[in-house]
């Protein structure tokens, strides 16, 4: 995965959920207010579906399919899968959510979506490294300590 696509202070992440707020203008319908609920990463079962899902929506050719339906029917079945609760604006009466018109829109969901799991994954591998460090500084202490006493019985042992 990338770099978080800028500074994203406006992500929180507890555990494993992020929490984003939306307020930006689309072409159409104009301003898009309200927060979002992510899941931080998909699990393989998930993956599989959300790629089943995008399968089925660009059909039986896609290398007909023009680039811009695909990056929808990528968009919308990842954020189908990720987001775990979304402003009513979100929700419509269509199997999927997002079925909006504003696609610059559906473009920022999904950009808070995957930087959120980009953040995740760099903070678990930070915490990762720091246990790390933790555990090898703890080995060398005490690594220190027995060649300590064992020169110590060395002495005693001579004199």
């Amino acid at each position: 995965m990338a770099e978080p696509s800028d500074d994203r202070s406006d992500i929180t992440i507890d555990n494993s959920t992020a929490t984003w707020t939306i307020n930006a203008v689309g072409d159409i319908n104009g301003t898009y207010v309200g927060t979002f609920k992510f899941k931080c990463y998909l699990d393989p079962m998930e993956q599989i579906r959300a790629n089943r899902d995008y399968r089925e929506m660009i059909g039986a050719n896609p290398l007909g399919v023009p680039e811009h339906e695909s990056f929808l029917a990528y968009a919308l079945t990842q954020l189908k899968y990720r987001v775990i609760s979304a402003p009513p604006f979100w929700h419509s009466t269509q199997s999927v959510g997002g079925n909006i018109p504003d696609e610059n829109i559906i473009s920022e969901v999904l950009n808070a979506a995957v930087d959120s799991e980009v953040i995740y994954r760099a903070r678990l591998k930070k915490r990762r490294e720091e246990a790390l460090e933790k555990a090898k500084k703890a080995a060398e202490k005490m690594l220190k300590e027995q060649q300590g006493e064992a020169a110590k019985e060395d002495q005693e042992n001579e004199g």
